[in-house]
């Protein structure tokens, strides 16, 4: 006697891990991590190869991969991430493990290591 159709509901589909992709090689530990940071303060970053399965199949460096494929890899995916402008973004080094907040010192040599800083997100 109701004049609608029963909605139909459907189970979201869950995406295979060859779709899931970063756009940087390290993250911190919580959300917001940046938000206390002075401009001079560093704060350290934890690699994403550690925490998934195949990181490989997601762009990432496998699990002991040398600090030059490291930062070959991380280098690529802050090229792409360095096209999009985004405000909040900062600075790491992929194979020193550690960020900043300042964006002004994208590509400028690691204080630890001198490899070339990348643009880090910290959401």
């Amino acid at each position: 006697m109701w004049p609608f159709k029963k909605k139909q509901t459907t189970q979201p589909e869950a995406l295979p891990p060859a779709s899931i992709s970063y756009s940087q090689v390290d993250t911190t530990e919580r959300f917001g991590d940046n938000l206390g940071l002075a401009q001079d303060e560093w704060i350290a970053t934890i690699p994403l190869n550690e925490m998934t399965q195949d990181p490989e199949s997601m762009g990432l460096p496998s699990v002991g991969a040398s600090a030059d494929e490291v930062f070959r890899v991380a280098s690529r995916l802050s090229q792409l991430r360095e096209s999009i402008p985004i405000p909040t973004d900062g600075v790491y080094c992929a194979v020193c493990h550690i960020a900043n907040i300042d964006i002004g010192k994208l590509r400028s040599p690691c204080p630890q290591c001198g490899r070339e800083l990348l643009k880090f997100g910290w959401d």
